[in-house]
């Protein structure tokens, strides 16, 4: 696990943009340090850096850029192979030669064996550049579910790509520019989706995909390389049960995989818990565990992660997290902030306290709600059908008009603007799924966005997947499975765009690399690929607890499912409403975000006289774009 970064084409000033890209994502690596610069081709030259967090080979051999023994190839490499081991045999038994344990050399030595053919054997996470030293050419790629990041800028003949965002803005090359569709982007959903990302020009590398750069730093081609199975329907209960069963135990124990301290996150979910169920099956001594507790009782997750933790005799650690704390850390937590996002906090609290805690990988149990149907958004879809049918005759403009007659007969409420959102949407299950699990409803964002922005405003029931998901994804709607419909929503809008995104920039800003097991790409595939009726029953996520079978307590199973969530709507009127008032009282600064200063402050109003038709998640997440905005250097133009 590490950072990585790359320029390459007409960039002047290559050697001290490198170093500065370099220095804004030392935190993802402190163990080592690597840069290369090729020489130029009249103006054009390439040079890779990279930030090393040790975690398989630890010794200086691992050390990058790495390149082949002939020189011909060089990478720079973020992320983890799991089945390194393997693919390190199979090479070796066809002549190849290793002079480290790394499985960086393995990525490199497959490449070389294979070219592009090597991403279909590859089973981890993982983001990474490799220069063909012969013609200049860079090749990047992205894992499957876009676990590890990897952003591109390329314009004005320069190719750049890094870890992290701020790491390109870092070197100088790349305008801090706000771009005015991901700002309704960021509204709708709480975070930017995918490929675009908050800063105009910078782009994000689709989740299955690669890229090809020219030395002069022209992409000459992007292409998908894996998609979502369709859905299958010849497998009965008790196969799809020990299938998962099976596959998932696999995938722990390949996750296991390190030469440094394990541990892993548990909360009071089934999870976290099978997680760690099975980790306690097949780790070599004791399991490291750890809960984030607060003295707001109805927050905490202490006891029931406390009869998990007793159940398998792991060593627990409880992190209790106070008011005062929680605000004393915030700066740091805010700026490890990569791009907007009204998520994450949670995640760099537990994040800093296990790293503090000896332990440099921890396993998460991220993807499970998405991919086994643990969220209200699986058993509301029949209510989206329900619903939108009725209206779907009509066309956009009737749908809007009876939608804003709805809103206004239920009242301001949040309820009342999401009921809305699905009769404009009618028979567009994305689009009713959007509304549902948006941030702010199109009228309101219509009000947010400063006037000469509204124009490039679409609302919520415009909303498209880019081509890039779609493609992703596979064709068709899933098959025509509601559940598998909404599982792909889930996965490739909210997990990919929110919680990777941030479990990623808020894990490496202590150093601390997270694995996420239930996102093993065969689990995935074989989970989708199942039917909807197949993992529904009596509890969410049926099938992830049939297949745990009695290694989960009744205590986990039988509890309305909370997730884990910090007291923010206390602690904002409280705490850290001086932190809310002096980014949303800075006009100057409201208005570079793009804003309407005066609907701003009427959404901190409605907040703080209790109206239901505003969270707290509203006031957090504008007050985060603002303070972002604001703290980067970041304006809207125009």
């Amino acid at each position: 696990m590490c950072g990585i970064a790359g320029i390459a084409g007409n960039a002047p000033g290559l050697e001290e943009s490198l170093r500065r890209m370099s220095e804004a994502i030392a935190h993802r690596g402190p163990d080592d340090q690597g840069c290369k610069v090729w020489q130029p081709r009249v103006s054009i030259q390439t040079g890779f850096a990279h930030r090393r967090l040790s975690i398989i080979d630890l010794s200086a051999a691992g050390r990058q850029p790495m390149s082949t023994s002939d020189g011909r190839f060089s990478i720079v490499y973020n992320g983890e192979i799991y089945n390194y081991l393997d693919l390190r045999k199979t090479l070796e038994e066809r002549g190849a030669e290793f002079r480290t344990n790394t499985d960086t050399e393995v990525l490199l030595e497959l490449y070389r064996a294979h070219g592009t053919a090597c991403l279909d054997g590859l089973r981890g996470m993982f983001a990474f550049a490799l220069r063909d030293n012969q013609t200049g050419e860079v090749f990047a790629a992205r894992d499957r579910l876009g676990i590890k990041p990897l952003y591109y800028y390329a314009e004005g003949g320069a190719f750049l790509f890094c870890s992290e965002i701020l790491g390109l803005l870092a070197s100088g090359l790349v305008p801090r520019v706000l771009d005015p569709v991901s700002l309704d982007s960021y509204l709708s959903f709480g975070a930017v989706q995918e490929p675009r990302t908050i800063i105009e020009g910078v782009r994000s590398l689709p989740p299955a995909h690669f890229i090809v750069a020219g030395d002069d730093g022209a992409v000459r081609k992007k292409k998908c390389y894996w998609s979502l199975p369709p859905v299958r329907h010849d497998i009965g209960k008790d196969e799809a049960i020990a299938q998962t069963r099976s596959l998932l135990e696999e995938s722990v124990r390949l996750h296991l995989i390190a030469d440094v301290p394990l541990g892993a996150f548990l909360s009071s979910g089934v999870d976290s818990a099978s997680i760690v169920a099975l980790m306690s099956k097949q780790a070599s001594g004791r399991v490291k565990t750890f809960t984030v507790c607060f003295e707001e009782q109805e927050f905490s997750e202490d006891r029931l992660a406390l009869e998990v933790a007793a159940r398998f005799q792991t060593e627990h650690r409880e992190i209790v997290l106070s008011e005062a704390e929680m605000l004393a850390s915030l700066p740091e937590a805010i700026s490890a902030i990569d791009q907007p996002t009204i998520d994450g906090v949670n995640t760099w609290i537990i994040s800093r306290a296990t790293r503090r805690a000896g332990i440099t990988v921890a396993l998460s149990g991220l993807g499970g709600d998405e991919l086994f149907g643990g969220y209200p958004s699986f058993r509301r879809a029949r209510r989206l059908r329900q619903y939108g049918a009725p209206v779907g005759w009509l066309n956009k403009a009737s749908r809007r008009s009876l939608a804003r007659i709805t809103e206004s007969m239920l009242g301001d409420s949040l309820p009342s603007q999401k009921a809305a959102s699905v009769i404009a949407a009618g028979t567009d299950w994305l689009a009713a799924y959007a509304g549902m699990r948006g941030l702010f409803s199109g009228r309101s964002r219509n009000d947010l966005i400063s006037a000469r922005l509204r124009a490039g405003s679409p609302p919520a029931s415009d909303y498209k997947l880019p081509p890039e998901t779609i493609e992703l994804l596979g064709k068709g709607e899933a098959n025509g499975d509601v559940f598998n419909r909404i599982s792909r929503y889930e996965m490739s809008l909210y997990m990919a765009n929110m919680l990777l995104r941030d479990t990623d920039a808020m894990s490496m800003s202590s150093a601390l690399e997270v694995r996420v097991p239930l996102l093993d790409h065969k689990l995935v595939e074989w989970v989708y690929s199942l039917p909807g009726a197949t993992k529904t029953g009596r509890h969410p996520k049926q099938l992830l607890i049939d297949a745990m079978g009695a290694d989960l307590p009744a205590e986990i199973t039988e509890r309305k499912k909370t997730g884990f969530a910090l007291p923010f709507e206390r602690w904002i009127r409280a705490s850290l409403k001086p932190f809310v008032s002096d980014a949303l009282n800075d006009s100057n600064a409201v208005r570079g975000a793009g804003l309407n200063q005066t609907e701003v402050m009427n959404v901190v109003d409605r907040f703080e006289r209790g109206s239901p038709s505003t969270s707290w998640s509203r006031v957090w997440g504008l007050a985060v774009l603002v303070d972002w905005c604001r703290r980067n250097r970041v304006v809207i133009t125009g």
